[in-house]
C-alpha cells in the first residue's frame, strides 16, 4: 500500500453515508410534521377570510356548507343577547383535529 494517499477510504465513505441516512432518517417526522401545521395554517387563514366574509352578510341564517378543496368548512350564526350577531366557522384539519373561529358583530 502507499505511505502518503490522499482521498478518502471505502470504510469512511461508507461510515458518512451512514450517518447522513441516520440524520435524515431522524429529521423527516419533524419535516412531515412541519409541512402539516403550515398546511394547517393555511386552513386557518382561509376560515378567517370565511368568517369576516360571513360577518358581513346578513343572509346567512343558521347553518351553511362551503366546500374548498378537500375541507368542509361549516358556518353556524345565530343572534346572542343585546343584539349581538355570533358566526362560528367550524371544520377538520389535516390532523383529524377539529377547529373552530367565532366572531361578534353588534347590530
Amino acid at each position: 500500500m502507499c505511505k502518503k494517499c490522499n482521498g478518502f477510504t471505502l470504510v469512511e465513505a461508507v461510515f458518512a453515508l451512514a450517518l447522513l441516512l441516520v440524520v435524515t432518517a431522524a429529521l423527516l417526522p419533524l419535516l412531515t410534521q412541519m409541512m402539516l401545521e403550515r398546511e394547517n395554517i393555511a386552513l386557518k387563514a382561509k376560515a378567517q377570510r370565511i368568517l369576516d366574509a360571513a360577518l358581513y352578510e346578513e343572509n346567512i341564517w343558521q347553518e351553511t356548507t362551503i366546500v374548498e378543496g378537500r375541507t368542509t368548512f361549516v358556518i353556524h350564526s345565530g343572534y346572542e343577547e343585546n343584539n349581538i350577531w355570533k358566526v362560528c366557522v367550524r371544520w377538520n384539519d389535516y390532523a383529524g383535529r377539529r377547529a373552530e373561529r367565532c366572531g361578534y358583530v353588534k347590530r
